[in-house]
């Protein structure tokens, strides 16, 4: 290899009048290599340039992404695509509190007992009158006879007294006849009118004790009464206390031990909502103010409520003022106890017969114009945002009805600036 590099050197010749290097005739070698050699050569040398490529492009990225952390994103207020009612757009002010029943009470015993049975469960609709649980009452049912038993003797003693008494009073008229011929001595004949008078006195004795006695056949009758538990309206049980064995004690009502009641009734048909508002804001309501009721139990419906009543005192600690909101269309949904929200409404939204339909809003300031359309920035979870083309329908003072281009829950960038850009990433602000 060495000696014919030196033959092929030794062929060449300078022409120094031309400048060229000029090739003498010389043996040519010529050596062959395989084609797997020159593949491998290329792949060598296209591996060779692309590695750095690879890391200048890596190191591109990398430095884009680090620029893409510390430079500056818009900074962007958002608002919250809801589903209200146009009632609720309109609302005067909101607050919120607990569904109560006009009329419900605990029904408990006069007098201590055990329950021997009981005739309603929770749910029960009930009738003014209706029996909801009997006490036992077997001693006083023993009583009651024995008293029966005493009254129909003492009876029984007065109808002979009486008997007696008319034989007293026939043998006192013939004493007084005779003695008036005087056939007997004035002796026997004021015997007979003593005895007369006692006869008298006995009758009188025992038509007391009948009444007594019958007074007495009352008292435990009324008593054996008081041992069954009466619906005292028409309702419906919403809590059952006691159970078949229990002991029922009214002196219970001012502890925290012991059953004090059998069952809770309440008129579903009568609902209110207590809540309280502020002070400040009662100029803006007054009594018969219509509103909408808006309870978590039933989120897809919205009831007719009306102020009912403004309670004539003041919380001084919150600076409240309590008020009632009676529920106009009360439905078997409602309960006791649940928490309602009321939007009082303006008197004229009330004859709307769209104001318990739901509708979508959005805030008014994310709306703006763009060749005669109406566009909002829509933001998503990178945050990024996003033009979208909206069909708005009616405006309020701070909300826009919106038919189409937008989806409950997504959020839209408030008062958006002019320099805003399709796909920029923004920063949410606190």
């Amino acid at each position: 290899m060495a000696s014919s590099l030196r033959d092929d050197l030794a062929s060449l010749k300078i022409d120094r009048k031309s400048g060229k290097a000029t090739v003498y005739d010389a043996p040519v070698r010529v050596q062959r290599s395989s084609s797997g050699g020159s593949i491998g050569g290329f792949f060598l040398t296209l591996l060779l340039w692309l590695v750095p490529l690879g890391l200048l492009g890596a190191a591109g990225v990398y430095g884009y992404r680090e620029y893409d952390k510390i430079r500056a994103r818009p900074e962007v207020s958002v608002g919250i695509v809801q589903t209200m009612t146009s009632g609720e757009a309109s609302k005067l002010l909101s607050a919120k509190g607990y569904l109560k029943s006009r009329f419900q009470a605990m029904i408990g015993a006069k007098i201590p007992g055990r329950v021997e049975h009981m005739y309603v469960e929770e749910g029960s609709k009930v009738k003014k009158g209706d029996v909801l649980a009997v006490l036992e009452h077997n001693d006083l049912d023993a009583q009651l006879a024995s008293k029966q038993a005493q009254l129909l003797r003492t009876k029984a003693e007065l109808s002979e007294s009486r008997v007696d008494l008319k034989e007293k009073d026939r043998e006192a008229a013939r004493a007084l006849r005779l003695s008036s011929q005087r056939s007997i001595s004035v002796e026997d004949a004021e015997k007979t009118h003593a005895a007369r008078d006692m006869t008298i006195a006995r009758v009188a004795a025992l038509e007391a004790a009948v009444k007594l006695m019958e007074a007495n056949v009352r008292e435990i009758e009324a008593t054996i009464r008081n041992m069954s538990l009466f619906a005292p309206f028409d309702g419906t049980v919403v809590e059952k206390q006691g159970e078949e064995g229990e002991v029922i004690t009214p002196s219970a009502m001012s502890t925290s031990t012991g059953r004090s009641a059998v069952v809770t009734m309440a008129d579903l048909s009568k609902m209110d909502v207590e809540t309280d508002v502020a002070e400040n804001l009662m100029s803006r309501i007054a009594l018969n103010q219509p509103a909408e009721i808006s309870v978590s139990a039933v989120p897809s419906k919205r009831y007719r409520g009306r102020l009912r009543q403004i309670i004539p005192m003041g919380d001084r600690a919150r600076g409240t003022v309590k008020v009632k909101v009676e529920v106009l269309d009360p439905d078997e949904h409602l309960f006791p106890e649940l928490v309602a929200r009321v939007d009082f409404i303006p008197d004229s939204s009330m004859n709307n017969p769209d104001a318990s339909r739901s509708y979508l809003f959005v805030p008014k300031s994310a709306i703006f114009e763009e060749n005669g359309h109406e566009y909002v920035w829509v933001v998503d979870t990178k945050p990024s945002i996003h033009k979208r083309q909206v069909e708005v329908a009616t405006t309020q003072d701070d909300l826009a009805r919106v038919e189409t281009g937008l989806k409950v829950g997504e959020q839209v960038v408030l008062t958006p600036a002019k320099g805003l850009r399709d796909g920029e990433i923004v920063k949410m602000a606190e």
